[in-house]
């Protein structure tokens, strides 16, 4: 919305995604096809405000077990942080749409923001011939603010996802 204070956040965030997306390609050679980025912007309000309305429902519909213990310390803005993750994942993917966002897991490793592909997402992963998916999520403003890379490597090479009990390895 014009004139409202998150309007000039929200310009800095798609500068922030343009030099991101522009650092990444640069770092992997150029605007190479073994690179793929995706990214997003998530209302920390507006997650909040899904909370206040559905509560569990709301978390079990969306986010992994891990997720929500992940995110109990920080609330609406790691939610929404984690939310923003999942679909810059799904971006990178190509056509999500009707994709369980519960199948990209972003979970907190050594600090770090850590994705786990499951079912429908690990199969997409695999057909693209992703080899390993880095996250960065940030937030500021009322926003967070996510941004995945992936590198495409050869048929046949490891998705960059951890098996679930029920996938074949």
């Amino acid at each position: 919305m014009p004139g409202h204070p998150d309007a000039a956040i929200g310009g800095a965030m798609t500068a922030a995604m343009t030099a991101a997306m522009t650092a990444a390609m640069t770092a992997a050679g150029g605007a190479s096809s073994r690179v793929r980025v995706g990214c997003d912007v998530q209302s920390i309000d507006d997650v909040d405000d899904a909370l206040a309305c559905f509560g569990a429902r709301y978390l079990d519909r969306v986010y992994t077990r891990a997720e929500q213990a992940d995110c109990r310390a920080g609330g609406a803005a790691s939610l929404a942080g984690r939310f923003a993750a999942k679909e810059a994942v799904l971006k990178l993917l190509g056509n999500a749409d009707g994709i369980d966002p519960r199948t990209v897991e972003i979970t907190t490793m050594a600090r770090r923001p850590s994705v786990r592909l499951s079912g429908s997402a690990a199969n997409l992963a695999q057909a693209a011939r992703i080899a390993a998916i880095d996250v960065s999520i940030s937030h500021d403003g009322g926003l967070a603010f996510a941004v995945a890379v992936a590198e495409r490597g050869s048929p046949g090479i490891e998705s960059g996802h951890q098996p679930t009990s029920g996938e074949k390895q």
